[in-house]
C-alpha cells in the first residue's frame, strides 16, 4: 500500500513538471513568434513605426532615407521598439529641426561623431532615445513602454 501511495506521488510529480515545462515552452513560443511575425508584417510596421514617432515625438524620417528597418522586443507586459535609417548629413538636421521630441533636448556627445538625445516620451512610452552616428549618417531610435 506505502509502495502504490509513492508511485501515484511519482507519477502525479512527473506529469505535473511535464504539463508544466509544456506550457512555459508553449507561451515563449507564443510570445517569441509573435515579435517575429510582426517584424515581418508591412501592415504591422506600418503601425510600429507609427509608435515610434508618436512616442519619441519624431517627424516622419526623410523622404531620401535608405535602409528604414524597424523591429519590435518585449513581451506581454514590456514593448519597444528599434528602428534606423541613413539619411545625409543635410537630411538628418532637417529631421531634427522638424523633430520636436529632438528640439526640446540637448545632444549627449557620445564620441567625435556620434550623438544621443535622451527625449522626454508621449503616447504612453516611458523611454525614448535618438543616437546619430554622422560617419554613418546613420539615425538609430529606441522607444519602450512599460
Amino acid at each position: 500500500m506505502k509502495n502504490t501511495k509513492k508511485s501515484m506521488k511519482l507519477i502525479i510529480t512527473i506529469a505535473s513538471t511535464v504539463l508544466l515545462v509544456g506550457l512555459v515552452a508553449f507561451v515563449g513560443l507564443f510570445f517569441l513568434s509573435s515579435n517575429s511575425r510582426d517584424n515581418q508584417d508591412p501592415a504591422k510596421q506600418k503601425e510600429m513605426m507609427a509608435l515610434v514617432l508618436e512616442g519619441a515625438r519624431l517627424s516622419p524620417f526623410p523622404t531620401s532615407a535608405t535602409n528604414v528597418s524597424i523591429k519590435t522586443e518585449g513581451n506581454s507586459f514590456t514593448r519597444s521598439f528599434r528602428a534606423s535609417f541613413i539619411a545625409s548629413k543635410d537630411d538628418i538636421q532637417a529631421w531634427i529641426k522638424a523633430s520636436p521630441g529632438l528640439n526640446e533636448t540637448e545632444s549627449e556627445e557620445l564620441s567625435a561623431s556620434k550623438v544621443q538625445y535622451i527625449i522626454t516620451p508621449s503616447g504612453g512610452a516611458n523611454q525614448a532615445k535618438v543616437t546619430i552616428d554622422y560617419s554613418l549618417n546613420q539615425v538609430e531610435i529606441y522607444v519602450s513602454w512599460g
